[in-house]
């Protein structure tokens, strides 16, 4: 089962050149092609090297999602595997995702297993997304107790791969028209594992892939990513039903925002040295609440 490549890039071409010589390293002789969508940012014209690696250039900013939705359509395989600019294979991959999709012909998607500096392994994907935790906030969900958690919320039967470093087929991705491009890069990938689990699909992770993912490819301030998280996040929940009392999140949503404000207003104002490391997340915060009251939770 021979397979293709998709690597996107925006303003990151040096990283994406380590990711594509890592593929071309690991991928084997069942690589037939290796697709660079570069979003017109700074990926050179032409492609110097092996020969199944070309370069398309999106003639004006289309944006991640839009950008995988093209480079899938120009890419000619049923199986496809797809890494960030940053996340590169430390090993042959190759046997692993043919043999993991040839065995079950129900799976649809296939995470892989991330690492970075640090050493640690973490699945590419999780759970489910659930309205409360949303709500209550990750930070403080982490910490309840696991039964309290699976009470409160009870997990979801699939996993949500993330896209940084996956393999889908093709018709898979096409029975759902791919990516939905409604989505602003953050949860477009969760939106498609949930899409593809509800038209039939199965969804997996391996352990035996491993990629080297420090993240933070692409340039992105945290407050803008934190924003973007919160308006895809929300999105992603109504979308898929995933909103049972939409006032009570609104409610929650405001109580955590000014709890969380006024918390930070209270350190600036008994540890005055900390005062200009907090006015960003000031400003997220004010903005967050804004957006809870007027915006995406109209």
């Amino acid at each position: 089962m021979n397979f293709s490549i998709l690597i996107t890039n925006y303003k990151a071409w040096p990283v994406t050149l380590e990711t594509v010589l890592a593929v071309l390293e690991f991928g084997g002789d069942q690589l037939s092609e290796v697709l660079i969508v570069d979003d017109c940012s700074d990926a050179p014209s032409e492609w110097s090297g092996d020969n199944r690696v070309r370069i398309h250039r999106n003639s004006n900013n289309q944006g991640y999602v839009r950008s995988v939705n093209i480079g899938v359509s120009l890419l000619k395989e049923e199986l496809i595997v797809m890494f960030d600019c940053d996340a590169r294979p430390l090993s042959p991959f190759a046997e692993t995702i043919q043999e993991a999709f040839t065995n079950d012909v129900q799976l649809g998607v296939l995470g892989f297993t991330q690492t970075d500096d640090s050493g640690v392994l973490r699945p590419s994907g999780e759970p489910g997304p659930s309205a409360l935790e949303f709500v209550i906030g990750p930070a403080f969900w982490s910490r309840l107790p696991r039964p309290l958690r699976d009470f409160l919320s009870p997990p979801a039967s699939y996993l949500c791969i993330h896209s940084c470093c996956f393999a889908f087929r093709k018709r898979a991705f096409d029975q759902i028209k791919g990516f939905d491009e409604s989505f602003d890069f953050l949860d477009a990938d969760m939106d498609f594992s949930i899409s593809l689990n509800r038209a039939g699909w199965k969804s997996a992770i391996s352990d035996k892939v491993i990629c080297f993912h420090p993240g933070g490819g692409s340039p992105q301030s945290t407050t803008t990513r934190v924003l973007r998280l919160h308006r895809n996040r929300w999105q992603l929940l109504r979308k898929h039903g995933l909103v049972k009392h939409k006032a009570f999140a609104k409610i929650g949503l405001i109580l955590r925002h000014s709890f969380e404000l006024l918390s930070l207003y209270s350190i600036g104002v008994c540890q005055p040295s900390k005062r200009h490391n907090l006015r960003e997340k000031i400003e997220c915060r004010k903005q967050l609440l804004k957006t809870a009251k007027n915006n995406y939770l109209s």
